[in-house]
């Protein structure tokens, strides 16, 4: 099997995706209680992040980086939108206020960053 070395932007791309996969299952154990349905989002996360990370290791191609890409990019989505409506109904949201869930956020945003620079570096 003659595959090519994934080069360093895909590997810290993995790496972000499986740290944010850690991170959201942390999330799910957190939130299960509270809201069932945050919890059910941030488990779906992980296990995309998960598939999506073993898919640019494995394929060099440049969907699955914009696949990496629109996976950060749910999980940055997952932490502002429900602090966005809470503030919009006049409720306050201490969501933002978690070290896990900003913690997510970081890491989801690294690895769209990270996987749009690495696509732009990819040959068409």
């Amino acid at each position: 099997m003659n595959r090519p070395q994934p080069t360093t932007g895909r590997r810290i791309v993995t790496a972000l995706l499986v740290a944010s996969a850690v991170v959201h299952a942390v999330l799910t154990v957190r939130l299960w209680a509270y809201s069932p349905g945050l919890a059910a989002i941030d488990a779906l996360i992980a296990v995309a992040a998960l598939v999506v990370a073993g898919a640019v290791l494995l394929r060099d191609e440049p969907a699955v980086l914009l696949a990496a890409a629109v996976v950060g990019g749910v999980g940055v989505a997952t932490f502002l939108i429900p602090g966005l409506v809470a503030v919009a109904d006049g409720q306050s949201f201490d969501g933002w206020l978690d070290p896990w869930a900003f913690g997510a956020l970081l890491l989801d945003a690294l690895a769209v960053r990270v996987a749009v620079f690495t696509l732009r570096r990819a040959p068409v």
